[in-house]
Parts: C-alpha cells; structure tokens; sequence
C-alpha cells in the first residue's frame, strides 16, 4: 500500500492496530508506520509501504497491509495471491494483513487458505507468525453490519434454493438463459443470484457471463445458513408403532398413488453411512392420504417420523429410487442433514466428502442430460 492511502484507509488500519494491541500478550505492542521496501530484483522498485510493526519482548516482526472499504471473497482469489508471492518476494519475507471494515465468514476461510492474516472492524481476527511464534484468533460480528443495497440477490428463500440445488446437480457449462429454462424463475432473478455468488467466488463466470465452475461444497453451506429442514419446510411430527424401517416398507405399497421421497439420516446412510438411522424424515405432498398409508400416530413427544411438506418443488427434481422407494437427491439429503438434530450434521459432513469424491456418480452431465441412475455405494 502506497503512502497515498485516503484518510479512511489509514483509520482503518489505526483502529485495527488498536484492536490488535489488546489481544496481543502482555510486553507485545503494535503500531503503525510507513517504510520504504526495496525488492530484490531489479523491476521491483523501491517504494514506501505503510506497515504494522509488531515488537515483544525478543523479537519484531512487520507486517504490509492491504486495507479496503470492501473486501469480498472474490477479491481473495483475483488480488492477494499474487500480492503476497510479491511481498514474500521481498527484503525480510514480508507476511500480509489485510483489514477492512467487516469480513464475511467466506471471506476469512479463503484468507486462511492462503495463509494471509487479517482483522476486521467487527473484531474478526487472525494472526500467524512462525517468527516470533504469534496466533491470535479472534471472533466478531458473522452479519455485515452494514446492509447490502436493494437489489442484491441473497442466497435464501425459495427461489435461492431451487437455484442452487441445479448448480450443485448440474456440471457446468450453462447460462441464465439456460437456468432461466430449468429452473422456471426469471433471468433476471438468475442474473442477481449469480452476481452474488460470483463476488464470493461460489461459482466462476466466463466473459460471456455462463457459469464456468461451481465450488458446490462451499455453495452447500452458504445455502444452509439460511435454510433449515425443519423449519423451512412444514414439518408433522408422527409416531410409527412399529418403527420407521416398517414405515418406508409400506411406502412400497403407496407409490406411485401418493408421491414421497425419504430424505435425512434414513438417506445419508445410503451413500454415506455413519451409525444406523432412527428417525425418518419423509417429503409428501398428500399428507393425510401418507398418515393413513403409513399407520402414523400424531404426537408431540417421541416422534421416529416426521413428514416434510416441501419448502419447494425442486426436492423432487433428481430423486433416485431404489427398491421400490424414492429419496431425494444426494445433494438435499445432505443440506437436510447438515440443518437436522442430533447426529445429522455429522452424517450432512460425510455426505458432502461422498459427493466431493464421487461426482459422476450422482451430477448430470448437462441440463439437458438425464438424471443419474441410482448412486448406491
């Protein structure tokens, strides 16, 4: 960072000194400076860098900083790996620190991928120095303290998970114009999302504006922060009297007529399985006409059924059916579980590591491609 820096980048940085300083241990004291930097080839000139200093009791250390007014995860991957193979290029093996007002949990998992240190205004922090051995982790506001402007697209509600659902399902390469067609919402709902999602570096985009690559895991998780499984959908809780697996041997006898799909732990284990399944969760969409089918008892307490009136239609697109019984698709068994009870969210994180490892085993090849046929291990 030049010695030009606007005064609002400078207070940034005075304040994050001063937060730093109160998490630094005791005889450790920070501050802010400016430095000529010279590097070591010749194309590299001489320049002053506003720097942190950090001083302790038998060692300093000095950090260059990056200071912005937005930083989103996008700017991690276009700007900062190539700034700081610079600054390592440099007299002293300079580590970075970026600061900024807020930072997005995305943001600051990417940063600590490629080992870059950083605070934000809201106290998020993380601090690694080899030498003189330094770890600072500090927790701060996980919400952007200042609102997005009307307008933006947000991954949440039911139109966000219809459209992540497809990019999770579908490889790329398609177009607005092409989701626009799949998923029924408009393109310029499509556009917005996709916007989003480009600035988090979700999903790539060409220069064309289709979408080139989709990072689905982390996709996976910035949708469940907004959904749940049993409060986005409409949930009934019910007691089978003689057990769940009872419950789904009697779906055989009810489909086609009445249209289900198991979803949950009693889906996870298929693919992924962590301990034996207990309570089963079942979309439907005729749920008196499944009660009466299936023998189920209303109750509040005890329930090893509970029947899911979807959130959304698209948790019938790409359903798998094997012995007679649909289940929804890989990729919302597992945003199910990873927003259930009890053991679900570990059967939700083994889900996702089966998906990373066996993609053609359970995403179409194209939008236009038929579904997968059954992805039993």
């Amino acid at each position: 960072m030049t010695a030009n820096l606007v005064n609002e980048e400078i207070l940034l940085i005075d304040e994050a000194v001063v937060r730093l300083s109160e998490w630094l241990p005791s005889g450790w004291s920070a501050e802010r400076v400016e430095r000529q930097v010279v590097g070591p080839y010749s194309q590299v000139s001489s320049h002053i860098e506003t720097v942190v200093d950090l001083r302790g009791s038998n060692a300093n250390a000095t950090f260059a900083v990056e200071a912005k007014r937005s930083f989103e995860p996008r700017d991690v991957e276009r700007l900062l790996p190539g700034l700081s193979r610079t600054l390592r290029s440099l007299a002293g093996n300079v580590p970075l620190l970026v600061v900024a007002p807020w930072l997005s949990a995305r943001t600051q998992q990417l940063l600590r991928d490629e080992g870059i240190n950083y605070i934000d205004l809201t106290g998020n922090a993380w601090i690694r120095l080899d030498w003189p051995a330094l770890f600072v982790r500090n927790v701060g506001s996980d919400r952007n303290p200042t609102p997005q402007p009307r307008g933006v697209a947000r991954v949440r509600g039911a139109k966000a998970g219809r459209l992540v659902r497809t990019l999770i399902d579908v490889r790329p390469p398609y177009g607005v114009g092409d989701l626009a067609a799949v998923t029924g919402l408009t393109a310029g709902y499509i556009s917005r999302l996709l916007d989003a999602l480009d600035r988090d570096a979700l999903v790539d985009r060409s220069s064309r504006g289709e979408v080139v690559s989709v990072d689905y895991p982390a996709l996976l998780r910035r949708w469940v922060e907004t959904y749940d499984v049993l409060k986005s959908n409409n949930p009934r809780r019910y007691l089978a009297p003689e057990g769940a697996k009872k419950a789904i041997e009697r779906l055989r006898n009810i489909e086609p007529d009445i249209r289900s799909a198991i979803t949950g732990s009693f889906a996870a284990v298929r693919w992924a399985p962590i301990a034996a399944p207990a309570l089963l969760l079942l979309y439907v969409d005729d749920e008196p006409a499944t009660t009466e089918a299936l023998q189920l008892l209303p109750t509040d307490d005890g329930a090893n059924v509970v029947l899911l009136r979807p959130f959304d239609p698209v948790v019938w697109d790409r359903t798998v059916r094997n012995d007679g019984v649909n289940y929804v698709a890989p990729s919302q068994a597992a945003a199910d579980c990873l927003t259930g009870t009890g053991r679900m969210p570990a059967e939700g994180e083994a889900l996702i590591e089966w998906l990373t490892q066996n993609e053609a085993r359970w995403q179409r090849a194209s939008l236009r491609a038929p579904d997968q046929a059954d992805s039993d291990p």
